[in-house]
Formats: structure tokens, C-alpha cells, sequence
């Protein structure tokens, strides 16, 4: 981290508590959704960061069946492509443990750079992206040698990241200099810095790769951005403190996790609105849909998740797990 720049500070509830104390001291697709219950991966993994452990989540029961612990103070994850693996950047110890999700155990640990933040996979499973917030960098794993194969400099704190759906790039978003940073994930290279809202803390892109979204947690908006001209083509109030973004499998609703608020804001992405305000827990701070369109919000102030059924926007059900929950993630539907 150079002199001068900004830094994030990965203790209790992270980047949330830090941020606001220093500021303010259609649906009916959704049931097209489904897939056969054949389908055997069928849980959501949650790091819970005062635990030091990963608690896993029958999606069809609801309940927790297993705690893995794991490295220090884990803050974010994801779940391969395949849905054999889980990947999980711990803050404080610069590593990422490997879980194996047919036995839930951890089978190695991947040193990467300062504070990961977050991390995803490319489409075919491959290669591992961890964005290095202290950094100011991404570290790109092989999956199959658990090496870091490439660092990519980005910009200022990069707290989250996402791959477009072929693969082609990853983007990150720069809370520290208010921007997102485009990977050509064929050489490695930041290609185009494009300037959001304030302090975005998330991303994601649609299922078709045309627009990316980052929740900008001191606007309180989401910019939208055309993956095509790597411009902002909107900008769409939510709620305060928008922490977390998530897009429906079929790329309508799209979700924010509302910090302060403690809701979930429901956004129609063709006109732009917010069609409704979901409470949740308290300090929700991330999100993940599963195939259902069930939405899975990691409710970082009361240690649960809370299960909002997407045909009617209300919680459903609320799911105990460990202490400070900060990421969410589902394991996809493909069959073991």
C-alpha cells in the first residue's frame, strides 16, 4: 500500500461500522426459474468473521449442517462453477482456504495479497480471482495447482469483484478512488478505469454480460454501467448505505443490501425503480440468489440469514449462524 492512500480496515463488521461512524457519527419470470430435483447441490455457504468458520446451509431444509473452520477473520467467498469447491479469503491472514464441499473440509491454503476482500471464479472454473484491498491488486489462482499464476494492479481498495459471464473480463470496484477497474482476463490487464458513484463496495453483472451494477455504500445508489462503452448509463437511488448487489439468474429484479437501512431494495433494471423495500435483519451486508430466485442476505448485526421469497418480497424464514455472518454464497445447481 503506497503512503497516502486509502486503506481498509477489515475489523468488526469491516469496511460498514468504519464508513458510517466517519459519515453520520417480474416476479412471475421467477418460477421459470426452477430446475429438477435431481439436482443435488443444494446449499449456501456463509463466512462468519468472528468465528473464524464457514457455516453451511441446507437450502431445502434450512438448517445449518456443518461449521468448517477456516482462516482469519473470513470475509467474503464463493463457490466453483462445478459447486465442488468453496474458496474463502480471510482478511487478516492474506490466505484463502480451499473447502472441499463433499466433505467440508479444508484441503489447502492459498497465500495471496494484502487484506483479500473478495473472490470469484472464471465460468469454466479454472482460475480463481481474489481482489487484495490493501493491495490495491488481484491476484488470479489456478484451481487445479492452487498457484497464483498473475497480480493485476487496480485501482484504490478494491472490495469486490465479478467475471462476465464468457469469461472475457473481470471487473473490480475501487472503493478507495470511487471506481471500477476492466480485466482482460487474457493478459491480465486493466484495459479501462471507469468512474461510479462513492465508495462502491459491490458488483455484479447480468446474466448476459451487458450491464455490470456496483452498490455505492456512501451515495447510496447503483451505477449502472454499459459493458460495452465502459460508461455509467445510470444511476439509481436505494437505500442507505447499499452494501451488497445481486441479479436474479434471469437478470431481473435486481437486489441491494441496505447497511443502515436494514432492507433490501428491489430494482426493476428496465425503468430504473425501485419496486419495493424488504426488512431483514440488522446490517445485512451481502447477498446471493439462488436458482429459485430465493434471495440469501447475510444479516451481519443480528448473526443470521434471512430468506426472502422473491414471488411475494417477504422473509420467509430467518437462519441462525455463526457470529458477524459478512458473505453469502450458493452453490450452483449443477449435479454432483
Amino acid at each position: 500500500m503506497t503512503t497516502g492512500q486509502v486503506t481498509f480496515d477489515p475489523r468488526p463488521t469491516m469496511r460498514r461500522w468504519t464508513t458510517f461512524a466517519a459519515r453520520c457519527t417480474l416476479p412471475l419470470l421467477l418460477a421459470l426459474v426452477s430446475v429438477p430435483a435431481m439436482a443435488r447441490n443444494d446449499h449456501a455457504y456463509v463466512t462468519n468473521q468472528f468465528g473464524g468458520t464457514v457455516s453451511v446451509i441446507d437450502m431445502s431444509t434450512r438448517a445449518v449442517t456443518a461449521t468448517i473452520p477456516v482462516g482469519s477473520l473470513p470475509i467474503a467467498l464463493a463457490v466453483s462453477p462445478d459447486g465442488t469447491q468453496v474458496y474463502v479469503a480471510n482478511a487478516t491472514a492474506d490466505t484463502v482456504s480451499v473447502i472441499d464441499a463433499a466433505t467440508n473440509t479444508v484441503t489447502a491454503t492459498v497465500p495471496v495479497g494484502d487484506t483479500p476482500a473478495a473472490v470469484t471464479f472464471s465460468p469454466n472454473g479454472a482460475v480463481a480471482y481474489v481482489a487484495n484491498a490493501n493491495a490495491g491488486t488481484v491476484s488470479v489462482i489456478d484451481t487445479g495447482s492452487h498457484a497464483t499464476i498473475a497480480t493485476v494492479p487496480v485501482g484504490s481498495v478494491p472490495l469486490a469483484l465479478t467475471v462476465s459471464p464468457n469469461g472475457s473480463r473481470v471487473y473490480t470496484a475501487n472503493a478507495g478512488d470511487n471506481t471500477v477497474s476492466d480485466i482482460d482476463t487474457a493478459t491480465n490487464t486493466v484495459t479501462a478505469t471507469i468512474p461510479v458513484g462513492s465508495s462502491p463496495s459491490s458488483i455484479t453483472v447480468g446474466p448476459f454480460g451487458a450491464r455490470i451494477y456496483t452498490a455505492n455504500v456512501d451515495s447510496n445508489d447503483v451505477s449502472v454501467i454499459d459493458a460495452r462503452t465502459s460508461a455509467v448509463i445510470a444511476t439509481v437511488a436505494v437505500g442507505n448505505g447499499p452494501d451488497a448487489i445481486a441479479v436474479s439468474p434471469i437478470g431481473i429484479p435486481v437486489y441491494t443490501a441496505n447497511f443502515v437501512d436494514n432492507t433490501v431494495s428491489v430494482i426493476n433494471p428496465f425503468n430504473r425503480s425501485v419496486i419495493t423495500s424488504i426488512p431483514v435483519g440488522n446490517s445485512p451486508g451481502s447477498i446471493a440468489v439462488n436458482r429459485h430466485g430465493q434471495l440469501y442476505v447475510a444479516n451481519a448485526g443480528s448473526n443470521s440469514v434471512s430468506v426472502i421469497n422473491p414471488l411475494t418480497n417477504q422473509v420467509e424464514a430467518t437462519i441462525p449462524v455463526g457470529r458477524v455472518p459478512s458473505a453469502v454464497a450458493i452453490q450452483p445447481p449443477s449435479a454432483w
